[in-house]
């Protein structure tokens, strides 16, 4: 629930600020609606004097495609077809300048009255004058003036071109439409024929240059082959290659053997002369022919030893065992040096090997790279020649299509697809439109013035204006007075109900002030004059009266209006007649015979009004009425006009600030307080009269704008 009266409350408040904004726009609609018409009247007179324009419009076609019949040799010359890129080219060939030229001698439009008259008809024969030019106009002002006139549209995702054409004439609007697709039209064979003719040269030169370039490339390849005795390059180069890859191969087994046999060599040279060393080495220790020695040593020493147990050291077998195995010992120690010289020899050979490899293949590099040198300039000619063979073959071959080809227009085309016609009905001036345009736009423009202008004012003419007023509480905002039509001269009571019930309101305002007593004496001032303080005054001491005896004091000897507006003799006497002892009071006060209220006018305005307000004599008249009236209420003069509303306010008990809502300056209403603030006068708050633009209660216009709903009571008697 909190939640939507807090929305309610903030729909409430963009209401009254709408309404705020909105009520100048009402008030100010008679001016709003008098200047738009004005405005739309010298629009439309101005557009009947115009003269009409009429535009003519031809369709173009301009393909991207070729269409399906058109001879083709080789997809036209290998061409792709017309890019978009190109057919916007076409378009912008259509607007350039150059191109109106042509159309303007084409159709002799310089001498056309159509660029020498004015766009005013002959209805005014001044308008006429002026809008002639004075001489003829020059090839340059009637091209810019043509391509103004002329439009080029592109209908999106289509191949048609709009071509159109607006001119007083309807007759020339049409031929120039349609001349323009003509011309382009001719323009485009012009173009096709002249490329042609070109092209077929080209080709021919091209032809002829190819031709001495092939001839000198195949010079060059077949000197050259004789120079160095070429038969088959890539055969010779394949074998040498293929040799040096297996002496790659050679080499490195030999390197690896010579490297393993260094080893082994090393091991022998470390060991030379000890056949003990030399027969653990591993390869000797496992040669074959010492291994089959050995086992014979072992089986003659088991020989021996059996019969060692079995004979003695001198017995015959026993010898010729010994002598046995003394002969195996010496074969073996016979076979270790063998070994090592053999491991030697192969040693020193292998690296004979290596190092004859190595030559064979340092030789073998030699020879693939000059025969590398010799297959890439030959590689390089023989491209050359090819190079040159095809392109003259392929230069032939466009000069024999170019030839073939007489008939082919270009790798887009162009034709009409509607000529212009000649219009029936104008298209500008749209008057209605232009019209209905300028009445929008002139009650925007003069609505958006008004506005700003109310914005602007630095007066307390909003709501807005009035929450950000600190200098005096707000005590009631009073609408315009709206008299009533049925209103009596005499009844100056007779005023718009809602201005009586806001009176009534400001009355409550003062009665039940819950911080302080009821103020007895009040005084009525303003910034300057015509703020309607006479008239709050008196329709205030009126309200009172219908609940108290009041009295209206009118303090404004200077310009004194009460007495004007209640249709009085304004030289009756009163209160300058009273406190210059002339009259007594009873002569002096009128008595309303309608409502419960006695009246004093400022009487004769006397040389120096401030001096009668500042007797003692005024003052002791106040405390004398006090006696007598349940309220009095003073009406001052103004503020910032003299210093009387000063002097005054020091006698009563409240002080009530008038400001007219639509005129008075935000800086005036603060100097005036100001000025009352300084000698500690008793403001009460700030009364905005004549307001306009703030609506302070809706719902007076439903309750009290019947005034057969408002019982009237009758006056009570005076006691």
């Amino acid at each position: 629930m909190k939640i939507q009266e807090s929305e309610s409350l903030i729909s409430t408040n963009e209401e009254v600020e709408l309404k705020e904004i909105l009520t100048p726009l009402w008030t100010g609609r008679w001016k709003i609606l008098f200047f738009t018409l004005v405005l739309t009247f010298f629009v439309a007179c101005y557009l009947s004097l115009l003269k009409p324009s009429y535009r003519a419009t031809a369709i173009l076609q301009i393909g991207s495609n070729k269409p399906a019949n058109t001879l083709s040799i080789n997809d036209a010359f290998n061409e792709s077809n017309a890019s978009k890129e190109q057919i916007q080219t076409q378009f912008e060939l259509l607007r350039s300048r150059k191109f109106a030229e042509r159309v303007i001698r084409q159709l002799n439009l310089v001498q056309h009255r159509e660029f020498s008259s004015g766009k005013y008809n002959s209805k005014l024969a001044i308008l006429e004058k002026i809008g002639a030019r004075d001489s003829v106009p020059s090839a340059s002002d009637i091209v810019a003036q043509f391509q103004k006139q002329l439009s080029i549209v592109p209908i999106l995702g289509t191949e048609l071109v709009k071509i159109s054409y607006a001119s007083f004439s309807a007759e020339l609007s049409q031929q120039v439409a349609n001349q323009v697709g003509i011309t382009y039209l001719q323009y485009q064979d012009e173009i096709h024929s002249a490329s042609k003719e070109t092209t077929s040269q080209w080709l021919v030169d091209q032809l002829e240059e190819l031709g001495k370039k092939l001839q000198v490339s195949e010079l060059s390849l077949q000197t050259y082959r004789e120079a160095e005795g070429i038969v088959d390059i890539d055969g010779v180069v394949g074998l040498v290659a293929a040799e040096l890859t297996q002496l790659t191969s050679e080499t490195l087994r030999a390197d690896k053997l010579a490297d393993d046999l260094a080893i082994s060599y090393q091991s022998l040279k470390k060991y030379d002369g000890d056949i003990a060393k030399l027969s653990e080495l591993y390869e000797i220790s496992n040669h074959a022919t010492l291994l089959q020695l050995r086992r014979a040593e072992e089986k003659v020493a088991r020989k021996s030893f059996e019969l060692s147990q079995r004979y003695g050291p001198k017995h015959p077998k026993k010898i010729a065992v010994n002598a046995e195995l003394m002969s195996l010992k010496n074969r073996i120690t016979q076979q270790v040096y063998d070994i090592v010289t053999s491991i030697e020899k192969e040693y020193f050979s292998a690296i004979e090997r290596a190092n004859g490899t190595k030559q064979r293949l340092a030789i073998a590099k030699k020879d693939y790279l000059r025969l590398s040198r010799l297959q890439n300039k030959f590689s390089q000619l023989t491209r050359e020649v090819d190079t040159n063979k095809e392109l003259y073959n392929n230069y032939l071959v466009r000069l024999k299509e170019a030839d073939a080809m007489g008939n082919y227009k270009a790798n887009f085309y162009v034709r009409f697809i509607d000529k212009a016609i000649i219009p029936k009905s104008q298209f500008a001036p749209n008057k209605v439109l232009v019209i209905v345009i300028t009445f929008m736009l002139a009650i925007a423009f003069i609505s958006i013035i008004i506005i700003m202008r109310e914005l602007l004012v630095d007066t307390l003419n909003s709501r807005r204006k009035l929450d950000n007023f600190h200098e005096a509480a707000i005590l009631a905002v009073l609408p315009r007075i709206k008299a009533s039509t049925n209103q009596r001269k005499e009844d100056v009571y007779s005023t718009d109900n809602r201005f009586t019930e806001a009176i009534r309101t400001l009355r409550t305002a003062l009665l039940f002030n819950s911080e302080k007593i009821p103020p007895k004496i009040i005084a009525i001032t303003s910034s300057v004059p015509n703020e309607g303080k006479s008239t709050v005054a008196l329709h205030l001491a009126r309200s009172f009266s219908e609940m108290e005896k009041v009295l209206l004091i009118e303090a404004d000897m200077r310009h004194p209006t009460i007495a004007k507006n209640m249709n009085l003799n304004q030289h009756r006497p009163g209160l300058s007649n009273l406190l210059a002892k002339t009259h007594q009071i009873n002569e002096c006060i009128i008595r309303d015979k309608s409502v419960k209220l006695d009246i004093l006018t400022s009487g004769v305005s006397p040389a120096n009004p401030l001096a009668f307000l500042s007797m003692k004599r005024f003052s002791m008249l106040i405390k004398v009425f006090g006696n007598f009236y349940d309220r009095i209420i003073i009406e001052t003069p103004p503020v910032h006009a003299v210093s009387d509303a000063v002097i005054i306010s020091k006698l009563v008990d409240s002080v009530l600030y008038i400001v007219h809502g639509n005129k008075t300056k935000r800086e005036q209403i603060s100097s005036g307080l100001r000025m009352l603030k300084q000698v500690n006068a008793p403001i009460e708050g700030v009364v905005i009269n004549h307001s306009e633009n703030i609506d302070t209660d809706k719902y007076q216009n439903k309750y009290y704008t019947e005034r057969s709903n408002i019982i009237k009571l009758a006056a009570r008697k005076r006691g």
